[in-house]
């Protein structure tokens, strides 16, 4: 591997860290905002209101910016991440939000596959118990 490539998990990371805290950030903050992009089959189902779920998503997604941030955990927080946006993604349907959040999940997608890299503590952890 050259010691470019040992970057591009790296910078990946925290290009999805960006984006995981500033929606999940954005939903904690302000929830009403966000109600709109809420299915009316997942408020029936849950039985919660769409502000509540806003929230729980806005919590999930600042939690799983965390953990990728600080790289813990990070082939799991991502695959749980990648996962939750292709939901997202196929309840928004085939359009420019839709293309943009399938996009979105195969690149989580990409840093599960990926999985710690050299700046993570998962790495720090694993060396320290070798």
């Amino acid at each position: 591997m050259d010691a470019g490539s040992k970057f591009a998990p790296v910078i990946l990371r925290f290009g999805l860290v960006a984006l995981f805290l500033w929606f999940g950030l954005s939903q904690i903050t302000d929830p009403e905002a966000w109600v709109a992009w809420v299915p009316e089959g997942a408020v029936s189902v849950l039985g919660l209101s769409a502000a509540a779920l806003v929230l729980l998503n806005g919590i999930l997604e600042t939690i799983g910016g965390i953990l990728l941030a600080i790289g813990f955990w990070t082939r799991w927080a991502a695959l749980l991440l990648s996962l939750h946006l292709f939901v997202i993604a196929y309840e928004v349907g085939y359009n420019d939000i839709g293309v943009r959040d399938f996009a979105l999940a195969v690149s989580t997608l990409a840093l599960s596959l990926f999985g710690a890299d050299v700046y993570t503590l998962d790495r720090r952890r694993r060396r320290e118990g070798s």
